[in-house]
């Protein structure tokens, strides 16, 4: 039998979480609207585990779009994370190159959901970034990813005034969804950074990671998340290769939607790349 991820202290992943998983990326989307300080198209890790990523290896797969809801059973991850170009908001009168920062990431339930609406840092990691001119670039051994959910980060921006060097004065912190592809994002209260969040994966691990890509399309679908969300997932799948959307996991989720008589999340899958069958045109009709 194959064995259950478990958390960082030793708390296995219960069966049928996988329901659970799904019914929080159906409110992911919603959440981060309200509350992420800005989207990226608009505009528990000591420090001895971090290093600076040289160069993209062979035998790994870097993901930018495809969450952590979808994971290969037991394969541990690093995520990679990068930050340059930062603009600090106006009139704060520090300098970049003064500035440090530190993030937490995990489940965006952590990131959003803590205490006064600030992360719920005994469910998170966190990572002090070694910041050059408003810039860095680490990379972090997370395990086997807990929980099988979607993920967030949060990062925050500060530096030690030279009069107290015991005190932080924030200058700003950003929010957002990971993984990401290199882009902009507005910060809080003002300023922006370009922000690259990536999943490397071991290339092993390719075939489970579709396998998997094709039961999470499935369970969204039957417990009815939006057809935006259904969206997001295909949009990370097709990362694996175009030919997931053909494995027999989304093809079943075809089906499903189509006989459920869901238009609008059919239209996505469809036009994601899914294979339409015989069976799915049937059940269409």
């Amino acid at each position: 039998s194959r064995s259950l991820p478990t958390a960082p202290g030793g708390t296995a992943t219960p069966p049928g979480c996988a329901d659970l998983v799904v019914l929080r990326m159906a409110h992911a989307r919603a959440d981060m609207v309200r509350q992420v300080s800005g989207d990226s198209h608009a505009s528990d890790a000591a420090g001895s585990q971090q290093k600076v990523a040289l160069a993209p290896m062979a035998n790994s797969l870097e993901l930018s779009q495809l969450n952590h809801a979808v994971t290969a059973p037991g394969v541990g991850e690093r995520l990679r994370i990068r930050i340059r170009d930062m603009r600090l908001p106006d009139g704060h009168g520090v300098d970049v190159r003064e500035v440090r920062c530190k993030a937490y990431f995990g489940a965006l339930s952590a990131v959003m959901e803590g205490p006064d609406g600030r992360p719920d840092k005994s469910r998170l990691k966190d990572l002090k970034l070694e910041m050059q001119g408003g810039a860095a670039t680490v990379e972090i051994d997370v395990g086997v990813p807990f929980p099988q959910e979607p993920w967030a980060i949060r990062v925050k921006f500060y530096h030690r005034p030279p009069s107290s060097l015991f005190r932080k004065e924030n200058v700003a912190e950003l929010t957002d969804v990971v993984p990401r592809p290199m882009s902009r994002v507005e910060c809080k209260p003002g300023g922006h950074v370009s922000l690259e969040v990536l999943r490397i994966v071991p290339r092993s691990a390719h075939r489970a990671l579709q396998e998997a890509a094709g039961r999470v399309l499935g369970q969204a679908i039957e417990l009815g998340v939006e057809a935006v969300d259904v969206e997001d997932l295909c949009l990370g799948a097709r990362e694996l290769g175009a030919d997931t959307l053909h494995k027999p996991g989304a093809v079943a989720a075809l089906e499903r939607a189509a006989a459920a008589g869901k238009v609008e999340i059919v239209e996505k899958l469809v036009s994601s790349g899914v294979l339409v069958t015989a069976a799915a045109a049937r059940a269409a009709e």
